[in-house]
């Protein structure tokens, strides 16, 4: 086992003996390529369980005597790359485990930048937002996780309002029959909402109480609250404080994280003329994330089954972010076979 291994792990190969199983180790995890120009949930997923039949992820034993059901999040440490998200749905049609393409590299800049260290996304030179600014790197450990819906959740729209012009559809997604104040807060871009899918933007919020033995062991957290610029920010600060009064305390004072989509793969976005040759088109590693955990529609709406399913049994959902050189340079192709083999 090697040294890089999160505590979980060193519980999983006694169980996947016991069950017959290979033992079950991070290697376990890494494909012989990711592709970066189409989605790959199918392959992955396929590859993953001809080598295992579980991640032995779900039910585990949580602080205060609760029991908590893992997503795990593997990212390179080569920030020009993807990662990869795993978990595993018990009940159901869809009951499995599965695997995709994940990204959490932050903000870029083509732009040298102060304290930003350089690096490539494809064969462009890119600068990457350090993780203890807004905007960074997804920071590696444990998060607590809840789709944002509209039953739970009052949702309101980041931006200007006329961003959301033709919108009404997924403006409308967003808003719940049920009367009364909603346990949750969330504001949300409406690019985390995709025309053509079903997929909820999912919130992941710092878990204090579940770092130990985790890489967010260690990781100063406390308040870094912006002064708000407008009185729309200020009653937007209110709400979420009013709901969660340590919403803005967060690794490396950063709050505000989620697992989301985009809208690259939407019809009407590949066929519009002033997006023709953008390389987010044709590689998921160019996709911006500021910040956040970002997954294509399908694998999204897979992760919000697992969720909702995991709730529903009465489980802590969490998603540990983990950081590994095993992904770093890995083909996006299938790797040509030798010579002779």
């Amino acid at each position: 086992m090697h040294r890089f291994v999160p505590a979980f792990f060193l519980f999983l190969p006694a169980a996947a003996l016991l069950a017959g199983e290979p033992a079950f180790s991070p290697e376990l995890l890494v494909p012989a390529y990711l592709p970066a120009g189409r989605a790959a949930q199918a392959e992955l997923t396929a590859g993953l369980r001809a080598k295992v039949k579980t991640l032995g992820l779900n039910n585990l034993p949580g602080v205060k005597g609760g029991k908590l059901s893992k997503a795990l999040v593997l990212l390179p440490q080569d920030r020009g790359g993807a990662g990869l998200m795993n978990f595993e749905i018990e009940d159901g049609k869809r009951a499995g485990i599965y695997q995709c393409e994940a990204l959490g590299r932050g903000l870029t800049s083509s732009e040298p930048k102060p304290r930003w260290p350089g690096g490539f996304i494809g064969g462009s030179a890119v600068y990457y937002a350090p993780k203890e600014i807004s905007d960074g790197a997804t920071v590696p450990g444990v998060y607590d996780l809840r789709n944002i819906s509209p039953e739970r959740y009052e949702i309101v729209f980041l931006g200007k309002p006329e961003d959301l012009k033709g919108e009404e559809p997924v403006v409308a997604g967003t808003k719940s029959k049920k009367s009364g104040r909603k346990p949750f807060f969330s504001a949300v871009w409406k690019h985390w909402y995709p025309k053509s899918s079903a997929a909820l933007p999912v919130d992941m919020i710092w878990a204090e109480d579940s770092q130990a033995g985790t890489q967010g062991e260690g990781v100063p957290v406390f308040e870094q609250r912006s002064a708000p610029g407008t009185p729309e920010e200020a009653a937007r600060q209110a709400k979420q404080l009013s709901h969660n009064p340590r919403y803005y305390f967060g690794p490396y004072g950063r709050s505000g994280f989620a697992v989301h989509t985009d809208r690259w793969e939407e019809p009407e976005r590949t066929a519009e003329a002033k997006y023709a040759g953008r390389p987010e088109l044709s590689d998921f590693r160019y996709r911006d994330t500021n910040g956040c955990v970002k997954l294509r529609p399908a694998c999204l709406e897979l992760l919000n089954e697992f969720i909702s399913g995991q709730e529903k049994l009465g489980r802590r959902a969490q998603l540990e972010v983990f950081e590994t050189p095993l992904l770093d340079k890995l083909p996006v192709e299938p790797p040509a076979p030798e010579q002779g083999q």
